[in-house]
């Protein structure tokens, strides 16, 4: 059976709902007893007029008294004084002192209690020949309240019982001598008058979960999107700025699915002057991810710092160790590819651990293939987990291309896949941009057609003849266009 989705939001945000309904029953109380106060004062006021000037004209005449208009008279200025009190009683000093929800029911419930069974009474005294008379005094009591207070059906419900109680016997006893069929079916039938009143109660609770969702609703979106940025400050200060020296040069482009992303690249300098750079593809998206990213790049730097020559495949064995004792217990695994440049002579490694092959475009066109692949990270333990290096020479204006499976994986309108074939053509451009990087992205954003569906990130080392610091700036800015 499918669940209210109103119902989820208040058992989510179940403590919130109970104090803003708190609350508004509060303030609906008060409101209701100083209404009530006031309209009785006024009929009080009224009655003693009327008991004024009735008095006065049964004196007027010889052989007068109390008469029989002033009896009732009497009777009714009573109860209109009583009310008075206790509506005086509520509003002044049991609303204002009232806040947890129970106890301005209880609360309410006895008040409702004490006016309906100075309506009975009224009803007795006055001799009334049909009990109808107090049962619609009670019916119109139930919707009065129904109306201002913001409570449940049930808690309605509540007062009316001994209300209803009371009419029953008081009917029955007046009634012996009364047709019994006529009887039983008046007695049957009396609950029906409060069906109003529950309608406006139900009504108003329906309306009350779904408003209170929608602005719940609003309230967490609004402070998640607040945390989601400010997470994805953190996340970015995670990435390295991209870096231009004598005879290299390493940029990224990098497009999360969403805000927040599983792929990560690292950068860092070797104290004897080789560039390490280290790209890492977090199984799942978003911020599960992102936050899984965080702590490889934690284990990234204490690695670099403790070790600070370790080469590519030593970098991929300490990962998987890592990856293996603290994330895969949650199902949590990665694949990755490093690599280390050496700008003086060209000497390039890598070692790859279920990463998809990185390509090495020539300063001619020509592109070649990375193959050595290994186990992703996290998949076995560290004596189970092997990687190879492979070395290769880059000569200058050759660039080594890395890339996670975002690139290749993601669907036209058709739903075909950039594909690696797609990747190897424009790896062949000639002349070669001048940011590979930005340029395989944009090519990845011309063939997606709808949302992204994985997060994308190219990140290239290429050596070059002349000193590259002067165009770092261009570098960058172009890196994160």
């Amino acid at each position: 059976m499918a669940t209210d989705p109103a119902i989820e939001t208040i058992d989510e945000f179940r403590g919130e709902y109970e104090l803003e309904l708190e609350n508004w029953l509060h303030r609906r109380f008060r409101r209701f007893c100083g209404t009530l106060f006031a309209i009785e004062l006024i009929s009080l006021a009224l009655w003693v007029l009327v008991l004024a000037g009735v008095d006065e004209t049964a004196e007027s005449f010889d052989g007068g008294g109390p008469g029989s208009a002033l009896g009732p008279t009497i009777v009714v200025t009573t109860i209109a004084t009583l009310s008075t009190v206790v509506l005086g009683w509520f509003s002044f000093r049991t609303a204002p002192r009232l806040r947890e929800h129970d106890e301005i029911v209880k609360a309410a419930s006895v008040m409702i209690v004490f006016l309906g069974t100075l309506d009975l009474v009224a009803m007795v005294v006055l001799d009334s020949s049909s009990g109808l008379g107090g049962l619609v005094g009670l019916y119109f009591l139930h919707f009065v309240s129904s109306l201002f207070l913001p409570w449940r059906p049930a808690d309605s419900i509540r007062p009316m019982i001994p209300l209803l109680s009371i009419w029953l016997f008081v009917t029955i006893v007046r009634s012996a001598d009364s047709n019994s069929i006529a009887l039983a079916m008046e007695i049957l039938l009396s609950p029906v008058g409060l069906l109003p009143g529950l309608a406006v109660c139900g009504l108003r609770m329906w309306h009350w979960r779904r408003r209170f969702r929608s602005a719940a609703v609003a309230r967490g979106f609004g402070m998640l999107r607040r945390e989601v940025k400010q997470a994805r400050r953190i996340h970015e200060s995670l990435f390295p700025e991209p870096i231009a020296g004598e005879g290299f040069r390493f940029e990224f482009d990098f497009e999360p699915m969403q805000d927040l992303g599983g792929d990560f690249v690292h950068a860092s300098r070797t104290p004897d002057g080789r560039v390490r750079v280290v790209l890492i593809d977090v199984t799942g998206h978003g911020l599960s991810a992102a936050m899984t990213v965080t702590r490889m790049s934690g284990e990234l730097e204490r690695l670099v710092a403790e070790h600070p020559d370790i080469g590519p495949a030593a970098v991929l064995v300490a990962l998987n160790r890592y990856t293996n004792l603290v994330l895969s217990q949650h199902s949590i695994f990665a694949t990755a590819i490093a690599a280390e440049l050496d700008p003086s002579d060209g000497t390039l490694r890598t070692a790859n651990a279920g990463h998809p092959p990185g390509f090495l475009r020539r300063s001619d066109g020509r592109v070649e293939t990375i193959e050595e692949h290994g186990l992703l990270l996290g998949a076995v333990s560290s004596d189970e987990f092997e990687c190879v290096e492979h070395r290769d020479r880059l000569e200058p204006d050759d660039v080594l291309v890395l890339y996670t499976d975002g690139v290749t994986e993601v669907r036209d309108r058709n739903g075909t896949l950039f594909g690696v074939r797609r990747l190897l053509d424009a790896l062949h451009r000639r002349p070669a941009p001048r940011s590979w990087a930005r340029f395989v992205t944009s090519l990845v954003d011309a063939h997606r057609i709808g949302p992204p569906e994985d997060d994308v990130l190219v990140a290239t080392l290429s050596r070059t003849g002349e000193d590259a610091s002067s165009t770092a700036s261009d570098s960058s800015r172009e890196a994160t266009a």
